[in-house]
């Protein structure tokens, strides 16, 4: 795709692929690709109606964070995060009152890279079994935890036999759980040439992370690592939809001290400012 510029030093190109798979009847995947935002929520109700879902969320959250909503300056975590809020509530209001256990639902991961006083960095945000992966000097690292009832037996560190099925997610938008689902937020340091690899877990439950990480790496343009991150899920068996975003850094400055390996950085779990307060400081100096 055309190459994003993001600000005066950081800029970005991406590819995104989908494909229905072998097995479903209709993709219930979704991607956004509308720099500097990217996600990919993965659809859960059956038919249109996970499609519904994750169209919808991605359609809100990207509806929240654009440029007319937000005069004069870049978004930073606390509109991520109202526009996930947001994005919860839209997906939520399409369940029939009536028969509320068939309510749909999705599950959402992305990135929003963002530009500090001091280095650049990725906010990796959360919710459900879709994935996040930095790809970056010749190493690949999962930035997400997956919100699902394997996942927990796992950090628990319960033997269970047999295990959860993996379609059961424990947090999502929608899909009739109560109140508004809490995202996960991560800030990590953004390095020029970094990859993100976004996923649906039609990609990433038949991929070893290793296997991903070849694939993008040895691909020369992320488009093309993207359709072969889909087209190797579905070689490799895949049973669901499958998507994958790319996301490319072309150009950074100020990380020169930031290390370029992906397991050499340091992962932190943040969480946004409450709204009240968040904008205080910037309402005061006149902003």
């Amino acid at each position: 795709m055309d190459l994003s510029r993001l600000g005066p030093i950081l800029r970005t190109r991406w590819g995104a692929a989908t494909d229905t798979g072998p097995v479903r009847p209709q993709n219930e995947d979704c991607w956004l690709a509308e720099p500097p935002l990217h996600a990919v929520a993965d659809g859960m109700g059956g038919h249109t109606d996970g499609a519904l879902a994750s169209s919808t969320a991605l359609r809100t959250l990207a509806a929240g964070l654009r440029p007319d909503v937000l005069p004069g300056r870049r978004p930073d975590l606390v509109d991520l995060d109202r526009a996930i809020a947001a994005a919860a509530v839209a997906v939520a209001a399409l369940a029939t009152p009536e028969a509320p256990w068939t309510a749909p639902g999705t599950t959402l991961t992305g990135v929003l890279p963002l530009e500090g006083a001091d280095n650049p960095h990725w906010i990796v945000f959360n919710i459900g079994d879709s994935r996040t992966y930095l790809v970056a000097g010749g190493q690949v690292r999962q930035l997400t935890r997956d919100h699902s009832a394997r996942q927990e037996i796992r950090d628990h560190g319960v033997l269970a036999s047999p295990l959860p099925p993996t379609n059961v997610v424990t947090r999502a938008l929608g899909a009739g759980m109560r109140g508004l689902p809490e995202a996960d937020y991560g800030r990590v340091p953004l390095c020029e040439q970094d990859q993100i690899v976004l996923c649906s877990d039609g990609v990433h439950a038949v991929l070893t992370p290793r296997q991903l990480g070849q694939a993008v790496m040895k691909a020369p343009d992320p488009q093309t690592a993207a359709n072969t991150l889909v087209d190797l899920a579905i070689t490799h068996g895949t049973r669901d939809n499958a998507t994958a975003v790319v996301i490319q850094v072309t150009a950074a400055s100020g990380d020169e001290d930031v290390p370029r390996a992906a397991h050499a950085r340091r992962l932190l779990s943040i969480r946004p400012a409450p709204m009240k307060t968040a904008r205080r400081p910037q309402e005061e100096r006149g902003h």
